[in-house]
């Protein structure tokens, strides 16, 4: 029974977890897609070989290294891709962006029906188990959050199964004036109902909202995933785009690479203008370290672009990138113009674009696959989009709405990965193939830049074990 201890912390225990109040009603129902059981349950010895044979330039023995790469401090990411191809029909899988906090534990059908806690499960049993179990220090257990309590509700529940013990859930907001969690020296401690600092020795952290105010570098308490991937490119678009950069030019001689939208980094407000003239009359504008959809605008003509330079800081510096199209133009550059495949065309004509949210965590065997599902959005591509509409509507997948009392979520737009579903986004193995290898580079990527950029990670001797 999940206890109350104060607003904001509750104590969960072993044999709280009810699989109705942590996956979408209509997940509940659905049965994974074949194909997609399949693609989850492929080795990596079969996923570099099909990629290889897909991608003949590169090296097999280098795909093996980066599949069973063991990172320090991005143990736990989801990225999110999108279904490209060019004026030649050269379909791709291009990476938008990398999440050190990824959902989609409930927008998951359960891989093994025998298992009841699903993907919550399989991340706590092999990737958060082995690294608390190996992390000799006193302490509770703890999941600490700032958003989505149906899947953190859900890890607490799983994590105080997996281990048999209580679970302390604290909320952890950026604009709580007394919050629940403190670090002192290094070390967690929560509130309980005493008015107690209970210290803690490990937790996992759903902490999205500029984390970086509220988690210290280099705790002593385990932390999954720690502040550190968060800071080398987990929350910065900015940081990860550089990471990218690092990654192609250590291995264009092994003929693998992430593949991004032409990118401008480090763009002044004063130069937008510019970039926008020079891309065509399209761009996208990225703050740099926004998520869930906010701060980033699809910009489409000049009243959008003043539109968007009226909602952000002239002091800053922006992430610029190349719009994906929705439909072909002569207008446009063959070398470099991409455009999204979007969605089969549905009984009115309509084609949507849409993304591809892939989640993985890394194993004793390496990175594995762990969820995987879909958003489209709202307005379809192969439509005019009236004069009134923002090109949002037609670009933008995201399913986070921030509103004055939080956050709600477009679920209508979720595309599952089951058998009702999957079909409609034109999708197969290969392309599942050629996603995973994708996200596992830049989760590859950042890992590295955090490395170099903190030092080793305490969690180094258990990964080397």
């Amino acid at each position: 029974m999940k206890l109350s201890i104060s607003k904001n912390v509750h104590l969960v225990e072993p044999g709280d977890f009810e699989p109705t109040d942590h996956w979408y009603p209509r997940v509940l129902n659905s049965n994974i897609h074949p194909l997609v059981a399949y693609f989850l349950n492929l080795s990596h010895e079969q996923i570099a070989e099909r990629y290889h044979r897909l991608h003949p330039q590169s090296d097999l023995d280098t795909l093996m290294e980066i599949l069973r790469y063991q990172p320090q401090y991005f143990r736990w990411a989801g990225t999110d891709l999108m279904h490209v191809t060019n004026h030649e029909g050269n379909r791709r899988l291009t990476v938008i962006e990398t999440n050190s906090c990824p959902s989609g534990q409930k927008s998951m059908p359960l891989l093994d029906l025998n298992v009841e806690q699903g993907g919550y499960k399989r991340l706590i049993d092999k990737t958060f188990k082995p690294m608390v179990n190996a992390h000799k220090m006193e302490g509770a257990l703890a999941v600490i959050y700032d958003k989505n309590p149906m899947e953190n509700i859900g890890y607490a529940a799983t994590v105080a199964d997996v281990f048999g013990e209580n679970v302390y859930l604290a909320k952890f907001d950026k604009a709580d004036i007394d919050p629940p969690v403190k670090f002192e020296n290094g070390v967690m401690f929560i509130r309980n109902e005493k008015d107690e600092w209970v210290q803690i020795r490990a937790s996992f952290r759903y902490v999205t909202q500029e984390p970086w105010t509220r988690l210290p570098e280099q705790t002593k308490t385990l932390i999954l995933n720690p502040i550190e991937a968060c800071l080398a490119g987990g929350r910065n678009k900015e940081i990860a785009s550089a990471a990218y950069d690092v990654f192609n030019e250590k291995y264009k001689d092994k003929g693998i690479g992430i593949f991004t939208p032409k990118t401008f980094r480090k763009v002044k407000y004063a130069e937008l203008q510019g970039h926008f003239d020079r891309l065509g009359g399209s761009m996208v504008i990225k703050v740099p370290d926004s998520n869930a959809g906010q701060g980033v605008y699809t910009v489409i003509s000049q009243s959008e672009l003043d539109h968007a330079m009226s909602e952000i800081d002239p002091n800053d510096e922006y992430l610029i990138q190349e719009l994906i199209h929705s439909n072909f133009s002569r207008n446009l550059d063959p070398t470099s113009a991409w455009y999204h495949v979007g969605t089969i065309p549905d009984s009115k004509g309509r084609s949507f674009a849409f993304d591809l949210r892939l989640m993985m965590h890394a194993t004793e065997e390496g990175i594995r696959p762990l969820a995987v599902y879909s958003r489209r959005s709202r307005f379809p591509l192969n439509q005019e989009l009236p004069e009134d509409m923002n090109s949002w509507e037609v670009y933008g997948t995201n399913l986070s709405i921030k509103g004055e009392d939080g956050w709600t979520y477009a679920d209508e737009r979720l595309m599952l990965f089951d058998i009702r579903n999957f079909g409609q986004l034109g999708l197969g193995v290969d392309e599942l193939i050629k996603g995973f290898v994708q996200s596992t580079m830049a989760v590859y990527a950042i890992d590295q830049n955090a490395i170099k950029s903190y030092g080793n990670s305490p969690i180094k001797d258990y990964i080397n074990h």
